[in-house]
């Protein structure tokens, strides 16, 4: 019987929250553990021994491979970051080359171990295991002939143009170990992945600087490249985590502001200004270019944020003018590596070029702000008229305009057509950013790119022919 003194459902409130606590972790558990949908690969044709496959090489996003410390223990990500700890700040120093610390790139995030899964990193087992189950082999530096693949392993925290380079060097590398001075390889590029391969894919081992033709230098060592889930005209999201960090379970401290703020990389995820991401409250669109430090200073954010907040800057003392030149320095060279991958080429893309992503979600477009500095901007639609405003189709943290490049298609295109030159195809279907290879369109369709032997007579040229269900 229950205690008199207890009112009705009294004596069960806490197993009742019990028990919801309960089964919230078991389905958390269940997503990261269970096995997800799984195309029967044999329903794709080819051999998986054809000598003349071209390997593949998958280049993950921001936070999608481990940091490794010098003893080989994990910096990220590890149960240590889930309640506070926060050894991945690189120094804010320039020129962004001299920026460093003992951090290494080490495995895929979520492929060996379960923790990322918990907290939603899936996409990298989705891919191993449909991959291994196609009959490819994981290999290192060799890449024998047949299936294959390896990983492209980086510092996500560093600049992009930068680990293009490292991107080319590796390629190259794979190629001498091949033996093969022609080899061309499959690139499957996710999120910020895909717009490390295409700045390659462009330029080749250029670093980033003045107004490079493009010149696909990076084409002679790609046969297709796979564009999954990529944000190539940005994602606003990188605003609210520059601002207002990001939680990794309990931790609010493992990427704080004080920590994203160093990383060159996310200001490269910034929308360019040619993609307006503000609005006003009354859902006007605000002319505003998150690549100048003036809109910074105008909105009173990072440098110009009039007091320090809980976990933002204060609890890494840094001189304010120092703070500025290096924020300012990280969105010009935002603005300079948009600006190439926005270049409009004088020849064709040699290579096939193929983007995959989700339309079906719901998905954050633009911030909405108040001209008050230091009003921090809201990245969540209170009223159905702030949603029509501030979300559009996507994959939940991808816009379909960002993956397709729309802000850069001409107006006499096709609605839908992509504005980025050297994407030949593209296809959209139901598949949120995280769950993209455990859709089994996807799985099918990716299958069947890589699977496809390199005819090494001439390299093909694609034009695009716009997006696809």
């Amino acid at each position: 019987m229950g205690d008199p003194k207890k009112g009705p459902g009294e004596g069960h409130a806490w197993p009742f929250l019990a028990g919801v606590v309960t089964g919230v972790a078991g389905a958390l558990l269940a997503k990261a553990v269970l096995p997800r949908r799984l195309l029967d690969a044999s329903l794709v044709p080819g051999s998986r021994e054809d000598p003349d496959l071209a390997p593949t090489v998958l280049i993950p996003g921001i936070l999608g491979n481990e940091l490794l410390r010098p003893d080989g223990s994990s910096a990220w990500l590890n149960l240590g970051n889930v309640v506070g700890s926060h050894d991945v700040r690189l120094p804010y120093t320039l020129p962004f080359a001299d920026s460093r610390d003992q951090l290494v790139p080490g495995g895929l995030l979520g492929a060996d171990t379960v923790v990322p899964r918990w907290f939603g990193f899936t996409e990298y087992a989705d891919l191993l295991k449909l991959l291994r189950a196609a009959g490819f082999r994981r290999e290192g530096a060799s890449l024998g002939a047949g299936a294959a693949f390896t990983v492209f392993a980086y510092d996500w925290r560093r600049d992009l143009a930068e680990t293009a380079c490292r991107l080319g060097e590796f390629l190259e590398a794979l190629a001498d170990a091949r033996g093969d001075r022609e080899a061309r390889f499959n690139l499957v590029g996710h999120s910020m992945g895909g717009l490390i391969a295409r700045y390659y894919l462009r330029f080749g081992a250029k670093p980033l600087g003045g107004e490079a033709p493009v010149t696909w230098a990076g084409a002679r060592r790609v046969s297709t490249l796979v564009l999954g889930a990529t944000p190539n005209a940005g994602a606003i999201p990188a605003l609210d985590t520059l601002l207002n960090g990001a939680r990794v379970g309990l931790s609010v401290a493992t990427l704080s502001p004080a920590v994203v703020a160093g990383m060159p990389s996310l200001y490269q995820m910034l929308p360019p200004a040619a993609a307006p991401a503000l609005v006003a409250p009354n859902g006007e669109p605000i002319g505003a270019d998150l690549h100048d430090i003036a809109t910074w200073e105008r909105f009173g954010w990072g440098p110009f944020a009039p007091t320090r907040r809980a976990g933002d800057l204060s609890e890494a003392p840094l001189d304010r003018e120092a703070h500025r030149e290096f924020v300012t320095a990280a969105l010009g060279h935002a603005r300079g590596l948009h600006g190439a991958l926005a270049r409009k080429p004088q020849a064709a893309c040699p290579a096939r070029v193929v983007a995959l992503g989700g339309d079906c979600l719901p998905t954050l477009g633009r911030a909405l702000v108040q001209e008050r500095p230091g009003t921090a901007p809201r990245f969540e639609a209170w009223t159905r008229a702030e949603a029509a405003a501030m979300l559009e189709a996507g994959d939940g943290r991808v816009t379909r305009s960002s993956l397709l490049g729309s802000h850069l298609a001409g107006t006499g295109e096709a609605e839908g057509a992509p504005g980025i030159p050297e994407i030949g195809q593209a296809f959209l279907g139901d598949a949120d950013h995280h769950g993209l290879y455990a859709d089994r369109a996807v799985q099918s369709l990716l299958l069947r790119l890589l699977l496809r032997p390199v005819r090494r007579s001439a390299a093909p040229r694609f034009a695009p022919s716009g997006a696809a269900r």
